[in-house]
């Protein structure tokens, strides 16, 4: 993938025209923004001011690489190795799933409904960290734990948590494997004591959605951290709804992120298992992405 141009606003055009069939016109306005600003220091404010700059060959051909590499599908946010989360800039690769708004919109609730003190936060399936990290940052004074089956994306979490300050422990657990989620758990209840906040957003896709959904996703993203079998697309969070519930608080809460066609189905999982005041709640696009349950 070659550029015809050299200056700044010619670049700009073809780099537009090259994604155009792969990315909206906001997606390629806001990839082209990032990529100024990460791979040659131009910030949002210079760019109004860069109209006229020349590239070396050199800067041409990085460039070239970049949209070559966004044409075949792969990630921005892992190209670029870090995305925004919640006010926070992580570190992001192939890992770890790329934390999504509705995510972002999962920790605001949190946030909205728990001023009083917080003392124990566990977040199950943390992946990258980002709920965990986002929670620790807000709750400064809670212990907050991260429990994933990936090790890799453990050393990711790991990674951010350090770059962060901020001091969420991650442990290494498998949900599908009850008996080994609950000793995980247990262990650090003795530890620490009962948690008063539980979120987890588990892979929740079934596997017949595959076929309709983006190659960007089902080549570069890990299915791990994505898929559950069609005969049972639940099987997370009833584990973990039932897990868990010997070790909340008194008036605990448990918060989920869910898939919208199932988040019903949750809700009476929650209900059966013998939590109260279930609430569901839409994201900005409309959709019913989430739950909060509180410990009967």
């Amino acid at each position: 993938m070659s550029f015809k141009s050299i200056d700044f606003k010619g670049l700009k055009i073809e780099f537009a025209e090259i994604l155009a069939s792969q990315y909206t016109s906001s997606e390629i306005k806001l990839i082209w923004r990032e990529s100024m600003c990460h791979y040659f220091a131009i910030s949002s404010t210079e760019l109004l001011l860069s109209e006229h700059r020349v590239f070396t060959s050199e800067e041409i051909e990085l460039l070239s690489q970049l949209v070559h590499r966004l044409n075949v599908g792969e990630p921005f946010q892992y190209l670029i190795g870090e995305v925004e989360f919640y006010g926070l800039e992580l570190k992001i690769d192939g890992r770890a799933l790329i934390p999504r708004p509705e995510t972002e919109e999962l920790v605001d609730w949190i946030n909205q409904n728990h001023k009083a003190e917080v003392k124990n936060i566990l977040d199950v399936c943390s992946g990258s960290g980002c709920i965990a990290l986002a929670l620790s940052n807000t709750f400064q004074e809670a212990s907050v734990l991260g429990l994933e089956y990936s090790n890799s994306a453990i050393e990711l979490a790991r990674d951010n948590s350090l770059a962060l300050k901020l001091p969420v422990r991650y442990i290494e657990t498998n949900v599908l494997d009850p008996k080994a989620f609950t000793n995980s758990i247990s262990k650090e209840v003795e530890k620490n004591g009962t948690f008063d906040i539980v979120v987890s957003n588990p892979p929740y896709i079934p596997n017949h959605e595959k076929k309709d959904m983006e190659s960007n996703v089902l080549d570069h993203e890990p299915a791990l951290a994505l898929f559950v079998p069609d005969n049972d697309p639940l099987l997370f969070y009833r584990i973990i709804s039932e897990s868990v519930m010997p070790f909340l608080s008194t008036n605990a809460w448990i918060y989920f992120e869910c898939h919208y066609l199932y988040v019903d189905q949750t809700r009476e999982i929650l209900i059966e298992l013998g939590y109260q005041n279930v609430e569901k709640r839409q994201d900005l696009q409309g959709k019913w992405r989430m739950l909060k349950a509180q410990k009967s």
